[in-house]
């Protein structure tokens, strides 16, 4: 009898994979749409043409820009983060990133970035130019640029003023645009825009590299700033909000976390400056969806 069962359990396992085979070629129904009806993955959180999700990654830095059919992905957590992004990646239908941008050696930003490679397929990995002695200290980071080398995938080394296309969307590097003691300061910021609505990605950019940027006059009124440096009192100063005007910041930072960020007098600036905050330590993961002149939030909630 348990021969027969196990038996019938193959010829019903192969038959369910012929229909759904047989579906996707034909677009009856597609293998996702397969998947989420089995339950056997959740729905994409958005259809939007273009969105913009801020993942929770705890005490960490993960943002994925979907722009009609193009794909990139700004920095993944901390190792352990990156079961986590890849799960959000595959909900949202993507085997592929056209781009990764690693913002700067941290691992609460680039540690997961590793496992993402091995897993997805990337056009092409971004990263900032960095002085030897910082590359020579951060094993993460070597370790993530000999793993893209044995992927065979391409390999950048932007700088201010360098343009990436996604779809009728454009991402802009800004920074780092200058030399620096704190790893910090070295970090990617990029500006995305969308028709009328612009992102402003800040990753840990500290003060000093805020000031650069004002000094380069490459800022300007934004809609949607990612908080610097997860909140600290060591980015998001007030020349710096006072120029760029976002309307919604967006925190990514951990519950509870050690470092008491955001810390209270960033907070402060952004109610003075009317300034709508979301934070994945208290929403979770954060949607953004624009059509190119307004942007709508979703909260996934915790």
């Amino acid at each position: 009898m348990k021969e027969k069962i196990r038996i019938i359990a193959v010829i019903v396992s192969f038959a369910v994979i012929v229909i759904m085979a047989v579906f996707d070629t034909f677009g009856i129904i597609s293998y996702e749409q397969i998947m989420v009806f089995l339950k056997l993955r959740n729905p994409a959180f958005t259809s939007a043409e273009v969105s913009v999700h801020f993942i929770d990654v705890d005490q960490g830095d993960s943002v994925l820009i979907v722009s009609e059919e193009k794909s990139l992905l700004i920095d993944a957590g901390e190792e352990i983060s990156s079961e986590k992004v890849a799960a959000y990646l595959k909900s949202m239908g993507i085997d592929r990133l056209d781009y990764i941008i690693a913002t700067h050696p941290h691992t609460d930003h680039i540690g997961g970035l590793t496992d993402i490679i091995r897993d997805f397929g990337v056009g092409e990995l971004v990263v900032p130019e960095l002085p030897q002695r910082i590359v020579d200290e951060s094993f993460f980071y070597v370790q993530l640029l000999e793993e893209a080398v044995q992927m065979n995938i391409k390999i950048t080394e932007t700088m201010p003023g360098d343009v990436y296309t996604l779809g009728k969307s454009t991402l802009e590097i800004l920074a780092p645009c200058g030399e620096y003691e704190d790893i910090n300061n070295y970090s990617i910021v990029a500006e995305f825009v969308h028709e009328e609505n612009k992102f402003l990605f800040t990753a840990d950019a500290e003060t000093e590299s805020e000031e650069d940027m004002l000094r380069s006059g490459t800022l300007e009124d934004i809609d949607v700033l990612k908080v610097g440096h997860h909140g600290s009192s060591t980015s998001s100063c007030g020349e710096f909000l006072e120029v760029i005007r976002p309307e919604f910041a967006v925190i990514s930072c951990g519950t509870g976390n050690s470092y008491n960020h955001p810390s209270e007098s960033v907070m402060e600036r952004f109610l003075k400056d009317d300034i709508r905050v979301f934070r994945t330590d208290m929403q979770g993961d954060i949607i953004a969806e624009s059509d190119g002149q307004s942007i709508n939030f979703i909260v996934k909630g915790k």
